[in-house]
């Protein structure tokens, strides 16, 4: 065996332990968005979800793909390193689509989680099986994300905002879902600007809600960028190592 081929032997079979890294490390982001984002899916928009399925997709094929890259550099199979430099460029393609879609949702889907916590406001407390759709993905929202209304507390004292709240007479409360411990009553006359911030949460769950996507979707997109640039020279390894076995 050649100098020049161990050499290209251990650089590829480094980069695919990087590359299993990666895989694996992508598969565990897409099921975080995608769990932590279940709860709270009346709030956030479809493309969220899409992005998450994809990234898990993606993270499971790269760790194949490493697997498969490690075994052919060890037992000098031309037939496995062509098969992983095909599945490479392929999941190239696949990570760059990723990439795109993570930073083009970014934006929608932000603006659809604004739309969706005001309608989940202004449904608040009714009794309508979508209403409490609402309600619930809110007040978990709420007790999890650690916010309170879309701004703010003081949501809840506006009547053209939180229709049903103000209704049914509780525009002077919030909900025992804003407040720092959730026990019953403990949101009395808090929906002021005055309100106890050691008792109630006063941050809004829509600078909340957008952080969450935009902290997720800009790690998916760069990390999904690297990526490629480290796999692009693992791919020229492996064919290196192709054209030597065939």
């Amino acid at each position: 065996m050649s100098g020049s081929e161990k050499l290209l032997r251990g650089f590829m079979f480094g980069c695919n332990i990087v590359v299993w890294l990666i895989g694996v490390g992508l598969f565990a982001l897409g099921l975080y968005i995608f769990l932590e984002g279940k709860d709270y899916s009346a709030l956030m928009d479809a493309s969220l979800f899409s992005v998450a399925v994809v990234i898990i997709v993606v993270g499971f094929f790269i760790a194949l793909v490493g697997f498969l890259g490690c075994c052919g550099a060890v037992k000098k199979s031309s037939c496995m390193l062509l098969l992983y430099t095909i599945f490479l460029l392929f999941i190239i393609v696949l990570q760059l689509t990723t990439a795109a879609l993570a930073f083009v949702f970014r934006a929608t889907a932000i603006d659809k989680v604004r739309e969706s916590v005001l309608e989940s406001l202004e449904s608040y407390g009714g009794t309508k099986t979508e209403e409490e759709v609402y309600t619930k993905a809110l007040d978990l929202a709420q007790e999890n994300l650690k916010c309170c209304g879309m701004n703010s507390n003081t949501d809840y004292a506006n009547a053209t905002i939180a229709v049903y709240w103000a209704a049914a007479g509780n525009s002077s409360d919030t909900p025992d879902s804003c407040c720092l411990t959730n026990t019953a009553g403990c949101g009395k006359s808090q929906s002021d600007a005055t309100a106890d911030s050691k008792t109630v949460h006063v941050t809004g769950c829509l600078v909340t809600l957008e952080d969450f996507i935009k902290d997720n979707m800009q790690a998916v997109g760069i990390a999904a960028i690297v990526f490629v640039v480290v796999e692009i020279f693992n791919m020229a390894f492996s064919f290196l190592l192709w054209k030597k076995y065939k």
